[in-house]
């Protein structure tokens, strides 16, 4: 249930009675709470309020990040949405997506779907100079944590060879979620000595021979991609390597029954494109076509005697915590989103550190192919 507390505050937001009971009714807000403080997350957009939205009062109101469109053709891409005129290109780390903000004093890291992520709310200070937030309390820090110390994850960008990091990649102003520009977030960020994403440079259309380079060199490098925007930020759009599209797909093929049919297929379409642009063919066309069939049958496979050998599917991931009991409202953070998660070994390091070793396991995964297995006979 909502309180009246932030019914009547969603009213003062602009948000009808009529919608505020089919959200609640439907479960479109949750009231939540964090370590004695209460808010109210966004499962479902209203309005101005995108979905992942999280609002503690009429001053606090942190937007949902928008989803960024992306584009399969980049040459064409890049006419239709910035004409001849230029645009910043950034790194795309491959990590997860986080918005920082100060409440009451406090600075807290929210995940993509609106909920107060315990690691990365402990880990932020050691990435990023709180003095930032004393100077410019209604602003947001919008960033990707990536490495190979995720608990997200099971891997991170090749430049990361150790623990976790933070990239940033966007500030915006609270309650209306609208972006700094390009040169005031790198000024900033210089000010402050936060790391960023790696920013390639400005192009054009005229340009486009070295974006394309660009992307190649990326996907030598086994790096995710690249963000486009207009230095006003108003337009943004997003390319991956062809690097990313098979190596997603040799991930997700490991867990192949726990995701949608469409993660794989997006992937395929996207690889397809770059393929048809670039007019790859002959043995190069056969090198992709090899890579592609490897990617999602190998880990498939491997699954299947996994489960007919009496294992159950998992990912293992280690993180590295400063109290252990941050390791606990984790797996209390996994158990309500509805996984699985155990503890398998937990660690002391220097300087203060502990490292936390936990299983996620997919039983419903491990249930398919277990009956598949076993001969059972089903509708397709």
């Amino acid at each position: 249930m909502v309180s009246s507390h932030f019914k009547s505050l969603l009213l003062e937001l602009g948000i009808s009675r009529e919608r505020i009971e089919i959200l609640e009714s439907k479960g479109g807000i949750v009231e939540d709470e964090f370590e004695g403080i209460r808010y109210l997350r966004f499962k479902d957009s209203a309005g101005s309020l995108r979905r992942g939205t999280v609002v503690f009062d009429s001053h606090n109101i942190i937007l949902g990040f928008p989803h960024i469109k992306r584009v399969v053709h980049l040459e064409n891409g890049i006419k239709r949405v910035f004409k001849r005129k230029p645009f910043y290109v950034e790194e795309k780390v491959d990590g997860y997506n986080i918005r920082v903000a100060q409440i009451e004093g406090r600075v807290f890291a929210f995940t993509r779907g609106g909920f107060v992520c315990p690691f990365t709310t402990e880990r932020i200070e050691d990435f990023v100079n709180m003095e930032f937030f004393k100077d410019y309390p209604n602003l947001v820090l919008c960033g990707e944590m990536a490495g190979p110390e995720s608990p997200y994850l099971v891997e991170g960008p090749p430049y990361v060879k150790e623990d976790i990091e933070f990239f940033l990649f966007d500030i915006q102003e609270k309650k209306t979620g609208k972006s700094l520009t390009v040169e005031e977030r790198l000024k900033i960020a210089e000010e402050y000595g936060i790391p960023s994403v790696e920013v390639f440079g400005v192009y054009d259309i005229s340009k486009i021979d070295g974006l394309k380079e660009l992307i190649e060199r990326l996907s030598r490098e086994k790096r995710e991609g690249i963000v486009m925007k207009s230095p006003d930020m108003k337009k943004i759009v997003k390319y991956v390597t062809p690097y990313a599209n098979v190596n997603d797909i040799k991930i997700g093929a490991r867990i192949f029954f726990d995701l949608p049919h469409g993660y794989f297929m997006q992937r395929i379409k996207r690889l397809a494109f770059y393929l048809a642009e670039k007019r790859v063919q002959d043995e190069e066309f056969e090198k992709y076509a090899r890579a592609l069939g490897r990617a999602l049958l190998e880990p498939f496979v491997e699954s299947i005697w996994d489960v007919s050998a009496g294992e159950e599917i998992a990912e293992v991931f280690t993180v590295r915590v400063k109290h252990i009991e941050t390791a606990y409202k984790m797996v209390s953070h996994f158990e309500r989103l509805g996984l699985k998660i155990h503890i398998e070994d937990i660690e002391e390091m220097p300087q203060g550190y502990w490292r936390i070793t936990f299983k996620r396991v997919y039983p419903d995964a491990t249930r398919e192919i277990r009956e598949l297995w076993s001969g059972h006979a089903f509708v397709d």
